[in-house]
């Protein structure tokens, strides 16, 4: 006999140990920014709040309601999407975020979990057509006009990162491994030409990730963020003690937290960090391919991929692998948007192993 109810410890335990250290970051990043040292902690733990409401409501849903409700959650999205488009600027010349007095929130981050339940939904339609090239260009081409949405804002990375998801889920299910690249190869190159090449501001800060130059305004945070973990060293200078938030690395508390891990904790603290979002991939992966309904399996690999994602685009960023983006570190950033819908992909995992072990209890029974 099993038992009928199962919780991932691996996961909820990686997650805490994500998010304790993201309220000390956090603070470690924001106390000396303003009179009050713990106004940005404050405000953390606030969202915090909201988020772990936001993760409960994901693990007490079933995923029934995801399945039956994917194309009217992906609609909604692409309604969001066109909405802030035609609100004012934010001031810095992107239209990013529906302010809703008492919270900001960004369509982009629910695209991201959009994309992901139309891909289940859809493949699961047509999971009797995957040997076809048919469904790989509908979701390519679905999810093209979604980032293109996302691109206008500007948001290039984001527009970048649903196509590499994109792939990643693809890549993941039945379907031919010749039509899951064939329209990657083309897509990806010609977002370089036109939305790279083609704008100032994403050209300048690729040529800042290629010359890190601290003199120059586009290669000054990458150089900081580098700078940050040479000091750091092996062990860190400690909590607490790092310089580079004493305003030399913008930013530092949400694009770039992992700089501040690196500086304080050294490698020791950063190789954690990064094992922690490893375990999460490797038993979110584990826990999905084990399912066998197809939507499950898709959804659930989606929001891993998600996370994880999220971590190594923002990892690399700090790292000066690859340009910066703007994407803050799951758990672990000053957040709104991304972390409450950070915690809802953990409460959709957890979902799944949940109601897993019942089919199976039931099975043997």
């Amino acid at each position: 006999m099993v038992k009928s109810f199962h919780f991932d410890w691996a996961i909820f335990v990686s997650f805490v140990l994500l998010v304790i250290i993201g309220l000390v970051a956090v603070y470690s990043a924001t106390y000396t920014a303003t009179s009050d040292p713990f106004y940005y902690l404050k405000r953390h733990i606030f969202a915090l709040f909201i988020a772990s409401i936001a993760g409960l409501v994901a693990y007490s849903t079933p995923i029934s309601f995801w399945k039956k409700n994917a194309y009217l959650i992906f609609l909604i999205t692409l309604i969001l999407l066109i909405v802030v488009l035609v609100l004012p600027s934010d001031g810095t010349g992107t239209k990013r975020w529906i302010n809703l007095g008492f919270f900001k929130f960004q369509p982009s981050e629910l695209a991201k979990f959009a994309t992901v339940l139309f891909i289940a939904k859809y493949l699961e339609r047509k999971s009797d057509k995957l040997d076809k090239f048919g469904p790989v260009i509908v979701i390519y081409a679905v999810v093209g006009i979604t980032g293109i949405l996302v691109a206008v804002e500007p948001h290039k990375g984001a527009f970048l990162f649903l196509i590499i998801l994109t792939g990643l889920i693809l890549f993941s299910s039945p379907l031919k491994l010749k039509y899951v690249l064939s329209p990657a190869v083309i897509i990806i190159p010609l977002f370089f030409l036109f939305f790279i090449l083609k704008s100032n501001y994403a050209f300048s800060r690729l040529k800042g990730w290629l010359n890190p130059d601290p003199t120059s305004k586009e290669g000054y945070q990458p150089f900081q963020a580098m700078l940050s973990f040479a000091k750091g060293g092996p062990f860190g200078e400690g909590i607490g003690m790092g310089t580079q938030k004493l305003k030399y690395l913008p930013e530092i508390h949400t694009d770039y937290i992992f700089s501040l891990i690196g500086e304080e904790t050294g490698l020791i603290g950063s190789l954690l960090v990064m094992f922690l979002f490893f375990i999460i991939l490797y038993r979110g992966v584990k826990t999905s391919l084990e399912k066998e309904d197809f939507f499950t399996e898709i959804l659930g690999l989606g929001v891993t991929y998600i996370i994880t994602l999220n971590a190594v685009f923002h990892i690399f960023v700090n790292l000066n692998l690859f340009p910066s983006t703007g994407f803050t570190l799951p758990f672990v950033s000053y957040g709104g948007s991304s972390l409450i819908m950070s915690f809802v992909y953990i409460g959709i995992l957890l979902r799944i192993s949940k109601e897993a072990t019942k089919m199976v209890y039931k099975k043997r029974n």
